[in-house]
């Protein structure tokens, strides 16, 4: 099996990780190539499920990933440049060029985003001290010690009750500040599928690699 393979002398022990269809081995930096393969070999059946998976879902995203579509509330509706008229309809997403798709989502369902949040902590009986929107690279959200929580834009490209998982998480954090396994009762208390929920965000995690990356103030 092809790996990639990256020591660090700050590792303690051996890990796998499965991304854009390849395979990286994380390692201790004493540790033998004779040990790795060993790893790897008695992690197979779940290597070979990783692959799987990662292969179904990039077939299943492959038009938004290449560029020739674009995800909105969940459905993929195609992606066109035009020099004419900026217009979503039913089916099609046009714009200038790739550079406004942040900027679209921005106008059109940052507000939504922002408002969908705030609606849940109302309901659940939350104060967090702001929300705001933001451009992160590799999280869907994220909560501070003082209450204000940041939320990827890219969450509006979602199905609506992924979107409520991570807004509820991050309210979550208002309680807890970590995911200890207190957290985590908390969540499952307030949303009891949240763990069916966590899985299919998982399918979706390419999007946060796409678009660009700056915070909006």
């Amino acid at each position: 099996m092809q790996y990639k393979l990256r020591r660090s002398a700050k590792r303690k022990t051996v890990c796998i990780r499965v991304r854009g269809g390849g395979v990286e081995v994380l390692a201790p930096a004493y540790t033998g190539r004779a040990e790795i393969e060993a790893f790897l070999a008695r992690s197979a059946a779940w290597l070979e499920k990783q692959l799987a998976a990662q292969a179904r879902e990039e077939a299943e995203f492959a038009a938004v990933r290449e560029g020739r579509a674009v995800l909105i509330g969940g459905r993929e509706k195609a992606l066109f440049f035009t020099d004419g008229t900026e217009e979503e309809t039913s089916g099609a997403l046009h714009l200038k060029n790739a550079g406004r798709i942040r900027p679209y989502f921005k106008k059109t369902r940052g507000p939504l985003l922002i408002e969908t949040a705030e609606e849940y902590a109302r309901g659940a009986g939350f104060a967090p001290r702001s929300v705001r929107l933001c451009d992160y690279k590799s999280r869907w959200g994220s909560c501070d010690a003082e209450g204000n929580i940041l939320l990827n834009w890219r969450l509006a490209m979602l199905p609506a009750e992924l979107v409520g998982y991570v807004v509820v998480h991050e309210l979550c954090h208002l309680i807890r500040l970590d995911h200890s396994r207190a957290f985590w009762e908390e969540m499952s208390a307030r949303m009891p599928d949240c763990k069916k929920r966590r899985a299919r965000l998982k399918a979706y995690a390419f999007l946060t690699r796409m678009y660009g990356g700056a915070l909006w103030r």
